[in-house]
């Protein structure tokens, strides 16, 4: 029995780097929609099993966008991708999931799909509340990709 391709949210307003992720994305397996503006992103109707989000969009920011769809069950989980030089809006972003900056380029963006979808097969942990084993994911999703930037 063949998996069904995990599916990927894309928002960036900047076309080029848009179409090079999500092809990117899409050659590593993934189904990838993409939205350029956080309103086209808070109307589509599916549901995703993670986020890609770039910080700088053209109506609001990827904190705010990340927060509404994790509220609305739309993502479970972020991974921000930004050449953002605001350090108080790379501080809230980093709160919420993992940051790669987009000089980077996306191979750090590859490695966190990795490790989150090798954690979500992996069984739950007994007597762990399914909300505290997501954060404590997130925490090692962040911390693992700070040490490989540090590398």
């Amino acid at each position: 029995m063949q998996s069904l391709p995990q599916r990927l949210l894309v928002v960036e307003d900047d076309v080029t780097v848009a179409r090079a992720l999500s092809r990117t994305l899409a050659r590593a397996g993934f189904s990838v929609a993409s939205a350029r503006s956080c309103a086209a992103a808070r109307a589509l109707p599916q549901t995703f099993d993670w986020a890609i989000l770039d910080l700088d969009l053209p109506d609001g920011n990827g904190v705010d966008l990340a927060s509404a769809l994790m509220s609305s069950s739309k993502v479970p989980s972020v991974l921000f991708f930004t050449s953002c030089a605001d350090q108080r809006l790379l501080a809230r972003a980093r709160c919420m999931g993992s940051v790669v900056m987009k000089p980077l380029g996306t191979s750090p963006i590859l490695a966190w799909l990795a490790s989150m979808m090798s954690e979500a097969t992996d069984a739950p942990v007994s007597g762990t509340a399914p909300s505290a084993q997501a954060h404590s994911q997130r925490a090692s999703s962040s911390s693992s990709l700070r040490r490989s930037r540090a590398r």
